[in-house]
């Protein structure tokens, strides 16, 4: 079997591990990794012929140019890659992979890759973006002499035909390399021995970056407690007579159209435009007292104009027919986007449910209630997650930082921010304790303003978006205080997604060069340390430790000191006996007279 080595080089992030990994595991890897050096191998057969490639990946930043040629002896074929999304790195495929890789391989041959060609796609294309188009990049490649090839890792679009023209390329060169070899034959004329040449020292691995997990979402936990405990409620649903069922307006309107039409949520909440999009139009009092709304027999508010709270208590009786342990799945579906159903529930308890979502307008609730009855519940969860993505955007659409229906005022440097307690208690522990009753802020009587010292405002908007919606703006946003509120306020799945969109932000930042990045991953450290982020504490660990060399000329190194300090000069890379074995290379290199390929 033919032996290939095959090195892919070019800017750092434009997609050079991502095109490695989804051809040999045909998957497409979701966390972008800074690769230091990693090396994969696999059997292929290509024109009827089995080829063992060895595919040796390489990083881009400028702060590894000195070791990355240690990866370039014996090569058989070069991947000079770039990324369609960005024209710089088309650019320097000429003024420097090209030149680099030419200067240390002469003779080597070079395949010019395209990456992340999906992106030109109409579903997923940036149109405020300019892309490479295929004619440009042909036209440099045809500039330099190389063929072209046009992949996307993430669709596998031209990923087998780009690595098969690779083989063909590494084939013809070494059928070509040992031809010249046979037509100059051997001499000995001289009686001199030729001395060996020095083999580089073998890069040893970095070591992957710690994978970054989220939390579950707790979304339909957080609301069923709510349910089962209705604190700060506003809407007293009155079922068979005499049963009380206590819930809240806020997480009505915004799951069903229906309710919202009941409760008139549209007045003063909405624009004539976005009732128009979300077609709320209240109905009238007199249609639902008079029997015109079918399930529903009378509602009316009881407002207390002693307790100083802008919420009124609205009363709906619902009609005779229908059951309170019936509304009940109805009121846990809109609380948590799928109802209760146990697996040896009677069929006609089930059918009851599907005839009052019929009522009540709520054709998912029936659809998941169908799925029971076929015995494919397995599809319900889905439903579910749908449904609670729905009712958050509804309920930030509506209820986000509006006056309608608030109970709290939050002061925030001089801004008035909005919110609602049983929202904010619901979602966030700290919240909870806050409103409790044991705080000022919970008493139950009135509107309460809090002061919120030393925060922006648009932090802590980010804030509230997510306990309101299981969503937060963290990408256009400031991610390092996001996370510190997410820790303040003791929203720990907030604090993940802030550490895993923090690092894809350093990845970036970091792409073309550590030393002079403008991003303090050091100081992003200490941050993490402070602020209970575990998870982004030991990726910035194991970041500074495997670009160790570009980290120690940064100034802030200084400050990286006790564990920290210890930590990362155990698990530097390169390890210091590496480079002493390069130091050692480049002398017996210069002694044997031959231009070292590290310099």
């Amino acid at each position: 079997m033919q032996n290939i080595k095959l090195v892919i080089v070019g800017d750092g992030a434009v997609g050079k591990s991502c095109l490695l990994i989804s051809y040999n595991t045909n998957s497409f890897p979701s966390e972008y990794v800074p690769t230091v050096f990693d090396n994969y191998c696999a059997n292929v057969m290509v024109d009827g012929k089995p080829v063992s490639i060895g595919f040796w990946d390489t990083a881009g930043q400028e702060d590894y140019d000195r070791l990355r040629p240690l990866s370039y002896p014996q090569t058989d074929i070069f991947l000079l890659a770039f990324s369609v999304e960005t024209e710089a790195s088309l650019q320097n495929v000429k003024e420097k992979w090209y030149p680099e890789v030419t200067h240390y391989c002469p003779n080597t041959p070079i395949l010019m890759v395209g990456c992340k060609a999906d992106l030109r796609d109409g579903d997923t294309a940036d149109r405020h973006k300019r892309l490479v188009t295929y004619e440009d990049a042909k036209a440099m490649a045809k500039s330099l002499g190389i063929p072209y090839a046009e992949t996307s890792a993430l669709t596998q679009s031209g990923l087998k035909d780009c690595f098969d023209v690779a083989v063909r390329l590494a084939l013809n060169g070494m059928e070509h390399k040992s031809r010249l070899k046979k037509s100059k034959g051997f001499s000995f004329s001289n009686g001199k021995k030729r001395k060996a040449v020095p083999i580089p020292p073998l890069m040893p691995p970095a070591g992957k970056a710690p994978w970054l997990e989220i939390e579950t979402s707790t979304f339909a936990d957080n609301w069923y407690r709510v349910l089962e405990d209705p604190r700060f409620h506003d809407v007293t649903f009155i079922v068979e007579g005499d049963r009380q069922l206590n819930t809240h307006k806020i997480v009505l309107c915004s799951a069903s159209k229906f309710f919202a039409k009941v409760f008139g949520v549209s007045i003063g909440t909405m624009t004539k435009q976005q009732r128009q999009m979300n077609a709320i139009e209240s109905f009238s009092r007199q249609l639902l007292n008079s029997g015109g709304v079918e399930g529903i027999a009378s509602v009316y508010d009881d407002h207390d104009p002693k307790k100083e709270t802008p919420q009124r208590q609205t009363t709906v009786v619902l009609s005779e027919d229908i059951k309170a342990t019936t509304f009940l799945r109805v009121l846990e579906f809109l609380y948590t986007g799928v109802p209760r159903l146990s697996e040896n529930m009677p069929e006609d308890e089930v059918t009851d449910v599907i005839r009052v979502a019929r009522l009540f307008k709520l054709p998912q609730l029936e659809t998941i209630c169908v799925n029971v009855q076929n015995d494919e519940e397995f599809l319900n969860p889905s439903i579910g997650t749908f449904l609670n993505d729905e009712t958050g955007a509804m309920m930030k659409q509506l209820y986000l930082n509006q006056p309608e229906y608030a109970d709290v005022i939050f002061n925030v440097q001089g801004s008035k921010v909005y919110g609602h307690r049983v929202v904010l208690s619901a979602r966030s522990d700290v919240m909870g304790a806050m409103f409790s009753g044991r705080f000022m802020e919970g008493n139950d009587q009135k509107t309460v303003e809090i002061n919120i010292p030393d925060t922006p405002v648009d932090n802590f908007l980010a804030l509230l978006e997510y306990l309101y919606t299981d969503h937060a703006p963290i990408e256009d946003g400031d991610g390092v205080g996001i996370l510190v509120l997410a820790d303040e306020y003791c929203v720990p799945r907030l604090c993940n997604l802030c550490e895993l969109y923090i690092t894809k932000e350093v990845d970036r930042s970091c792409s073309k060069n550590i030393e002079k990045s403008s991003i303090d991953v050091i100081g992003l450290l200490h941050t993490a340390q402070a602020y209970n982020a575990r998870q982004l504490s030991n990726w910035c660990l194991h970041f500074i430790s495997t670009n160790y060399i570009a980290f120690e000329k940064r100034e802030e190194f200084s400050v990286l000191t006790g564990e920290n300090r210890r930590h990362v000069n155990e698990n530097r890379w390169p390890p210091l006996s590496y480079l002493q074995e390069v130091e050692e290379y480049e002398k017996k290199m210069a002694e044997a007279g031959e231009k070292c390929v590290v310099m």
